[in-house]
């Protein structure tokens, strides 16, 4: 791309998360951000600031007690910015991929997205509509139960049901508590909302506008009313491979937590069987992503973990504040291996066939994302005195962007805490650039080699 044309939609992606993360590394650098009046350490705030940004929730600090108002608010502002910054761009992305369209010019969206004939403008527009209705919803249910439950008064009610309604639905995971929420594991009535909040932002924008959309037609049909829209019987592959995929790794989830943790005295034993089966489908979500938890990770199973770790690496859908590869990368990768074993020529997955692209562009995803974390694991194995459990668990939660941590975080040594910087901004944009490049990047070769097939397996 020539310099008349501007930059590569990769590098704006990049350059735009760069300046709000150091933005918000200045403001949290200031003693006036925090309990002490004293500044914070450059590669503390640095941390904490990348991780609000990319809606990680992963801090070397205790958040309750070393920010102040004004570093929480700071804070839930870069939280709400990376958040909606991170659906505008994969949104673009999405529309990006016949490699045709500039970003300069408006444009229209696809009807997966379910906005069509909606310039850019209209488009975030109502991104940014859903979003807040969705924190204002759990806003409310969250602030109610602190003043009727907690005795909190209606300043800090207010606060904080506001700081954790965008936390959950941005999928941060940052809590004002030094216990994330362990001390609320036994009030389903304000676990129930925030892990509904956090599963419905997880399958992404397309897939919530089309909920909606058909939610519309199925109330005008029932009530005789007329849309000035329609929609097609079937609905889109996108919406069925997200819904399938989430409802499978919830179910998947909540089975293999409860039955690995049923009986550890550490974690579910003491509890009720009602109050087995919240934690355990709260545990189930928030690996995808938002990285709350009410139960304690240093107490986990090893096998608990490295289930957590699987949940963390397949993340949510594209096009949504959630992390990982994504549902739908995972999806198109089990279809290959499938499509392979059966042994036929084309890759399909619900009465459609996948374009080889596509293939190619989840393969990359995977092993790059893979490459990285065999990579930091082996760095940190090498740099810390944690167990490999203990690293896992940090390494996938960072590249996920989750926030799960069994007690690593705040005791990284400093050239860690800067790796892990690198890891959770690598797990926000690496997946978009990757997206974008190979979108946009169609080398067409006017020559083909001779063919030849090397030994596998």
């Amino acid at each position: 791309m020539s310099s008349r044309q501007g930059l590569h939609p990769s590098q704006l992606v990049a350059v735009a998360f760069t300046a709000i993360i150091l933005a918000g590394t200045f403001l949290l650098c200031l003693p006036i951000a925090t309990n002490s009046g004293e500044q914070t350490p450059f590669l503390d705030s640095l941390f904490t600031a990348t991780s609000a940004t990319t809606v990680t929730g992963l801090s070397t600090l205790d958040v309750e007690t070393h920010w102040n108002l004004f570093g929480h608010v700071v804070i839930a502002l870069l939280i709400q910015v990376g958040g909606f910054g991170i659906v505008s761009f994969a949104t673009l992305v999405a529309l990006l991929l016949d490699g045709r369209v500039s970003l300069k010019n408006r444009m229209s969206t696809s009807s997966e997205v379910g906005t069509a004939g909606a310039d850019v403008k209209a488009m975030l527009r109502n991104v940014l509509k859903i979003m807040l209705f969705f924190q204002g919803l759990l806003f409310v249910f969250l602030t109610v139960r602190f003043l009727t439950h907690y005795d909190y008064d209606l300043a800090k009610a207010l606060g904080h049901g506001a700081f954790h309604a965008l936390s959950a639905f941005n999928n941060a995971g940052f809590a004002l508590y030094s216990d994330s929420m362990i001390q609320f594991a036994r009030d389903g009535w304000i676990l129930v909302p925030i892990f509904v909040t956090v599963f419905l932002a997880s399958v992404g924008f397309p897939t919530i506008v089309e909920i909606r959309d058909r939610s519309k037609l199925w109330l005008a049909e029932k009530f005789n009313r007329e849309l000035n829209y329609t929609m097609p019987a079937q609905w889109s592959l996108n919406s069925r491979i997200v819904l399938w995929g989430s409802f499978v790794l919830l179910i998947v989830g909540t089975i293999a937590v409860g039955f690995l943790e049923w009986n550890n005295p550490k974690t579910f034993g003491p509890l009720t069987p009602l109050d087995k089966v919240l934690d355990s489908i709260f545990a189930s979500v928030m690996p995808r992503t938002a990285g709350f938890n009410s139960v304690d990770y240093l107490n986990m199973t090893p096998s608990t973990l490295l289930v957590t770790d699987i949940l963390m690496f397949i993340g949510g859908a594209s096009v949504s504040t959630s992390g990982g590869i994504k549902i739908g990368t995972a999806v198109v990768l089990f279809f290959i291996i499938y499509t392979e074993i059966r042994g036929e020529a084309a890759v399909n997955i619900g009465n459609r066939r996948l374009p080889r692209s596509m293939q190619r562009q989840a393969l990359t995803i995977v092993g790059i994302t893979a490459f990285v974390i065999v990579g930091a694991t082996i760095l940190m194995r090498m740099t810390t005195n944690f167990t490999l459990d203990q690293i896992l668990l940090e390494v996938f939660s960072a590249v996920g962007t989750v926030g799960l941590t069994a007690g690593v975080t705040p005791n990284l040594p400093e050239a860690d805490k800067f790796l892990v910087t690198l890891l959770m901004l690598f797990g926000r944009l690496g997946p978009i650039v990757v997206a974008t490049s190979l979108a946009l990047r169609r080398t067409k070769r006017h020559f083909e080699y001779p063919r030849e097939r090397p030994l596998i397996g």
